[in-house]
């Protein structure tokens, strides 16, 4: 008999599978400008990616009910990364539509977020329209975009979809890519594939 771990994995690593095959928006070219876009945040106030020029920007999709991206956020993956790298400007995209259910409300989601001691913007992009801009397929899926407004990262956060090793022993894409780039040296990889459940883009 599985142990609930076991089993847990195993559904993990399922959904992971599903998101991966399933059809998704075109991605965004590493080295591209990256789409503008102004969203609102919990407390309903206007964020632009504009308002951020000059400064590098990790883009970060995300969506509570999403087993994956929930673990990255009960493991701090995201957050440590936030500590670690103060310079950076750190925003979370949920694009999930209203119609499919998953969508918090902004005082549920506030809720979700002081529980994982998430204290980055939240933004809520319930269209899609950034999303499908972005390519973004799965949650999590993570971008770097530059001080120059271009996209220097694309993918996944780190190199352990289904959560089998220590969080000490994953390699993190983004934040070996942040190093890099505050070295003024090339990301590489510049682009992995994403892993995590499917946005839940509207119809």
């Amino acid at each position: 008999m599985h142990s609930r771990r076991s089993l847990a994995v195993v559904a993990l690593a399922f959904l992971v599978t599903l998101a991966c095959a399933a059809p998704a928006p075109a991605a965004v070219a590493v080295g591209t400008v990256a789409p503008a876009f102004s969203l609102t945040d919990l407390d309903g106030n206007t964020v632009s990616l504009a308002d951020h020029r000059g400064k590098t920007v990790v883009l970060e999709w995300i969506n509570p009910n999403c087993p994956v991206s929930d673990r990255h956020a009960r493991e701090a993956t995201m957050t440590d990364l936030v500590a670690k790298h103060r310079d950076v400007v750190w925003l979370a995209i949920n694009s999930t539509s209203e119609e499919s259910g998953e969508l918090l409300a902004p005082a549920e989601h506030k809720e979700w977020a002081a529980e994982r001691g998430i204290d980055y913007t939240i933004l809520y992009d319930e269209s899609g329209e950034v999303g499908r801009a972005y390519g973004a397929r799965t949650t999590p899926h993570m971008y770097i975009v530059d001080a120059e407004g271009k996209l220097a990262y694309n993918g996944a956060i780190d190199d352990d979809p289904p959560g089998r090793k220590d969080k000490a022993a994953r390699g993190n894409y983004v934040d070996a890519g942040l190093i890099a780039h505050a070295a003024g040296q090339a990301i590489d990889p510049a682009t992995t594939r994403p892993y995590g459940c499917s946005v839940k883009y509207a119809d």
